[in-house]
Parts: structure tokens; C-alpha cells; sequence
């Protein structure tokens, strides 16, 4: 999450160099041995790069049972680092299954923990907490750094999760033992990092001030590879807790700029929820539409899944997008009385319970009184004051805030040819189109009727805006109709062949072009399919406005649908042209440029 000198990458760089070394010998067991090394220069959440290829080329030609297994251990923890659990599966069930069979402690703590990771996801939680145990008991008598560090990390996380707060003392405790004993850098970073969170969930700010830059030196000096991601997480937690708006701003802008150049939709969720409590709902709703805007199927269920979730649904609930709030509540339901934490136990997200109470409260649901009770219990019971006071705040009314949206032509251009559009915090520019015109003519004036001939009169000054008077003709002649009807018969075809594609967006272009044609002779033909003779300046009138609101809003949509969608909604096009506000989904529209800022001479 940082610019500039990167000693992660350095240490990976390393570590391929040290593999390609081993590759030139031709020896397997070096090849295993450098091979075993590349996960530990991995980021989480990172794409992995060839690292899991060169893990399995040696692997694959890998002698012994031992180095096999260990193999296939580090090609779990390789995949499930970067992002994609599902091939990590197997080859964490065949590294425990010859573990099991080779009688080392050490090989077989080495992939408990492959294996732990392979089932970091939400629906895991019963055999992770076994796994988590088993590795305890083999690590208890390993005089290995490495190996105990793993296992009280494990241990420190399914505490969280429990919300055994007693459970997560004692395991910080032994973090510090281990670090004192070896005095390894490695170690006391994790016991300070783990510590600070510890110290920001009791709104102790001082001791985790403390502690944070501890952790960043620590962190240092062992070339942690994910040091940037584990001070980004603390520093962000500190701000929400201080209201520091200039730091929420600067984390949100880090978490959403690592989370889009990664792909990872926890971090960029998390940049949604900093936006929101920065006061940016613009750029807190564009993440949530990026992320959600089609609903939650698309989250993966892997370690994230209880975090990325909760943040959208608590973005949902704030901004009244009630349909994934309710989408989000009931994802969240059967994960009630555990808590909400990122990768590694880095930082404490609050509990489940909270996160189904502002959704549930959103939507005016009876049901969060007794959500609000448990997570009231729960933050009591570990001592998350800040928590505690946040969830006391009285919940908004489930009624919409007004969002403040731009439509209107730049302010520095003097011939208007450019337009800003869309919401504070999150505007875009397009360039002048007819159909822009015509929707700030209907928003600058709610629930009156236009005619469309007023609103062509209105953009007469518009460059390339003509209306051309012709008397009366025919709306559509015999060849046009035929030819509608022509190509209504060929996608009609189209539709029943192509009923089982998986190409869904073609689909709809053949329906919305079906239905295009469809109004086309409904218009031009009346009983019986006789053509209709109209003036012809109100029908092209109606049909040119019409056109050139579409074309305005499909290039809406191509950088904010769901402002399209609003538009499309509330503005409706016809010979008499409206705009009914939507009062669940309130704007306000800016329709005017801002007036230049004065300037004394």
C-alpha cells in the first residue's frame, strides 16, 4: 500500500534468484529446499506471480515423501496467499495425509498450518478450530521459533473469533515469551502489531500509538512482507476510533487504490466503509456499486468473506440502499456471536451481531433490538469500548439522505461544449450531448409536465439542434414498417436459438433492439396497423428527445449505472415529458455551474 522502496518485493526477488540457482544444479532436493523458501516472500492478497509454478516444478520432481509433503504444503499457502483458495485444497489434503504417515512433528506442524489456511473461510470455523488445537499439541514440544509462532498466531485467531478475550491475552503473552526467548525481530513484530489492536479495541489510543511504532521498526528490521498492509489496517482502525477526517481520507485513498491494482474486495470494502466515515458517501456508494451493485453472489466465501461483507452491508445501511442491507443481514445471520476480523487477526472489524443490527435497523426491522443486545453483550464481555459507544448512537431513520449530484455543463468552458456529471466526490466528465440538455431542463423542474416540442425549443441554441417544420406526413412508410417487422421475425429467431447461451449481454441487446422496433410501429401504425399521419414537428419532436435521452444515459451508465438507473426511473419521455422524484432515492441536483471565485485587483 505504499509507494516507493519496496522490500517485499526485494526479498521475493531474492528468493527467485536463490530457486533459479538451485534449478541450474539439477538437484531436486535443492530445488525443494529453495522452493520451500518462496511463500515467505509472498504479500497476502497479492497475486502470486510464478511463484506457485516454480513450487510445483519442484514438487513434481521432488524424491523424497518429506520434501513431497512439505511441497505441497507450501503450494496450499502459495494459492491461498494469492487470492484463489480453491486450488489450494488439494494439495494441503495430500501434504496432511503423508505428514501423517512420517512420524515429524516439524514436517507435520508444517502443514497443519498449510491446512489451516486451505480452510480460512467462513463455513470452515468447526474444523479450523480443530486444526488449530492439533497444531497447538504438536508444536507444544518444537523448540522451533518458526513453528510455535505459527501455532500461537492460529490460536490467537480462532480466539478472536470466539471472542474469548481471556483465550487472546494468554496467546499475546506467549507472542511476547517467543519473542523474548529467541529474540527474533520476526516475533516481537507480531506480539507488538497484535498488541496495538488489542490496545485500539480498549480505545487505549496511547498504548497503541506506542505499540504501532514498535511494530513498524519490527517490522523493518525482519522484512515482513506484509508490514505496509498490517500498519495501513492499525492506522485505519486509530483513525475511525479519533474521527481523524485528513486520516481516514488518507487511508481510504491507500486501502481503495491497493484494493483495485490487487483485485482484493475485503481492502477495497474497507476503503468504502473509510470513505463513509470521512463523510465521502460519493465515493463510499461508487465502491459499493463496483463491489455489490449486482448483489453479494459474487463474493468469494474464503477468509475475507465475514469482513467484505460487513462492510458493504454497513455501507448499504448508511446510504439506504435497502436491497443489499436486507441481502447482507441474512448472510450474515448464521455467523451471529462471532467477531468480524481481517486476514491474520491484524485488526478487530466488531462483531457480526452489530453489523446485522444497523443493516436490520436500516430497513425498520423489529429484529435488531435483540441484535443490538447481543453486540452490546459481546463488546461488553471484551471490553470494546469504543465499539460499545458507536453501537449506543442512535441509529438513523430508515429514510434516504439526498445525495448531491452535478448535471450540468462545465464552469470553464465558456462555449459549454463540456458537461460534469455525477455525485459529489465522485463527478466525471462527458462531452456535450442533446439528451443532456433536455434532463436538466425536466430536473430543474419536478413533477410539471414538458412537452417535447418546449423541451427542442429549449435546446434550439443547442449546435446541431434543428427541429424542421414539414406539415404533415406519414410517421413510418410501408418500406420502414416492412423492414421493422423484417428484423423483429429475425431476433425473434435469434431469441428461441439463442435461449441457452451463456452470453447474457447479448441477449439483452437483442431484447432491448426487439423492444426499440416494438415501439417504433406501435408509434407509426394505429387500429388495424394502419400507418398514422401526425404533425410532424410534435412527432419529431417526441422521437428525437426521446433518442437523445437514451444516448445521454447510456453514457451515464458507462461511469455510474446506478445513476442511470435513478434517471431512467424517474425522467420519462413522450410528447409530454416528466421528472418524478423518487422519494426513496432523494438528490440534489446541481444544475447550474458554481460562479467563479472572485478575484480583487
Amino acid at each position: 500500500m505504499e509507494a516507493g522502496s519496496d522490500p517485499a518485493a526485494d526479498t521475493l526477488a531474492g528468493l527467485l534468484a536463490a530457486y533459479e540457482r538451485a534449478r541450474e544444479t539439477g538437484d531436486a532436493e535443492l530445488m525443494a529446499a529453495a522452493a520451500l523458501d518462496l511463500p515467505s516472500g509472498l504479500r497476502f492478497g497479492v497475486h502470486p506471480g510464478q511463484v506457485p509454478a516454480l513450487i510445483h516444478e519442484a514438487y513434481a520432481v521432488a524424491v523424497s515423501p518429506a520434501s513431497r509433503c512439505r511441497l505441497a504444503a507450501a503450494l496450499a499457502r502459495a494459492w491461498v496467499y494469492g487470492g484463489d483458495a480453491g486450488r489450494a485444497a488439494a494439495f494441503a489434503r495430500e501434504a496432511v495425509a503423508v505428514a501423517d504417515g512420517l512420524g515429524d512433528p516439524a514436517v507435520l506442524a508444517e502443514v497443519l498450518d498449510a491446512s489451516l489456511v486451505a480452510h480460512w473461510g467462513p463455513d470452515d470455523f468447526a474444523e479450523r478450530l480443530a486444526l488449530s488445537a492439533r497444531l497447538a499439541d504438536t508444536t507444544a514440544h518444537l523448540t522451533d521459533p518458526e513453528r510455535r509462532l505459527t501455532s500461537h498466531l492460529w490460536q490467537l485467531t480462532t480466539a478472536w473469533e470466539c471472542l474469548d478475550v481471556v483465550a487472546v491475552q494468554r496467546q499475546l503473552r506467549a507472542l511476547d515469551t517467543l519473542a523474548e526467548e529467541s529474540g527474533r525481530a520476526r516475533p516481537a513484530f507480531f506480539a507488538a502489531s497484535r498488541r496495538a489492536a488489542l490496545a485500539l479495541v480498549h480505545d487505549e489510543i496511547e498504548t497503541a500509538d506506542r505499540l504501532l511504532a514498535a511494530a513498524r521498526g519490527l517490522g523493518t528490521d525482519a522484512a515482513e512482507p506484509d508490514l505496509a498492509a498490517v500498519l495501513h489496517s492499525l492506522a485505519a482502525a486509530r483513525a475511525r476510533q479519533l474521527g481523524d477526517v485528513a486520516a481516514l481520507r488518507r487511508e481510504a485513498a491507500a486501502f481503495e487504490e491497493f484494493g483495485a491494482a490487487e483485485g482484493v474486495p475485503s481492502v477495497s470494502a474497507e476503503a468504502a466503509v473509510l470513505w463513509l466515515a470521512a463523510g465521502e458517501d460519493g465515493r463510499s456508494r461508487r465502491l459499493l456499486d463496483l463491489l455489490a451493485g449486482a448483489g453479494f453472489e459474487a463474493v468469494p466465501r474464503d477468509v475475507d468473506f465475514l469482513l467484505t461483507i460487513a462492510c458493504l452491508s454497513e455501507v448499504a445501511a448508511a446510504l439506504h440502499r435497502h436491497d443489499l442491507a436486507s441481502e447482507g443481514a441474512l448472510l450474515l445471520a448464521p455467523f451471529t456471536g462471532r467477531a468480524v476480523i481481517n486476514a491474520g487477526a491484524v485488526t478487530f472489524h466488531g462483531v457480526v451481531d452489530d453489523y446485522v443490527h444497523r443493516a436490520q435497523a436500516a430497513l425498520g426491522l423489529p429484529e435488531a433490538a435483540a441484535a443490538q443486545r447481543d453486540a452490546t453483550a459481546a463488546y461488553r464481555r471484551i471490553g470494546a469500548t469504543w465499539w460499545l459507544r458507536r453501537l449506543a448512537e442512535p441509529a438513523p431513520p430508515p429514510t434516504a439522505r439526498p445525495r448531491t449530484v452535478h448535471l450540468h455543463p462545465t464552469p470553464d468552458r465558456d462555449d459549454a461544449l463540456g458537461w460534469l456529471i455525477g455525485e459529489e466526490g465522485a463527478t466525471f466528465a462527458l462531452p456535450d450531448l442533446k439528451g443532456l440538455h433536455h434532463l436538466r431542463t425536466l430536473l430543474g423542474r419536478p413533477g410539471t409536465d414538458v412537452s417535447a416540442g418546449d423541451l427542442a425549443a429549449a435546446a434550439s441554441g443547442h449546435p446541431g439542434l434543428t427541429v424542421t417544420e414539414s406539415g404533415t406526413a406519414e410517421i413510418a412508410d410501408r418500406q420502414a414498417l416492412d423492414a421493422y417487422r423484417h428484423r423483429l421475425r429475425d431476433i425473434d429467431a435469434e431469441l428461441d436459438d439463442d435461449a441457452g447461451w451463456a452470453d447474457q449481454g447479448r441477449l439483452d441487446r437483442l431484447r432491448l433492439e426487439r423492444e426499440a422496433l416494438l415501439d417504433e410501429i406501435r408509434t407509426a401504425t394505429g387500429l388495424g396497423g394502419r400507418r398514422r399521419r401526425f404533425g410532424s414537428t410534435d412527432e419529431r419532436a417526441r422521437v428525437a428527445v426521446r433518442k437523445a435521452v437514451v444516448s445521454a444515459l447510456d453514457r451515464i451508465a458507462r461511469h455510474d449505472a446506478p445513476l442511470a438507473r435513478l434517471l431512467r426511473d424517474t425522467v420519462h419521455t413522450g410528447a409530454s415529458c416528466r421528472y418524478d422524484p423518487d422519494p426513496a432515492r432523494p438528490a440534489t441536483w446541481l444544475l447550474d455551474p458554481p460562479k467563479p471565485a472572485r478575484t480583487d485587483t
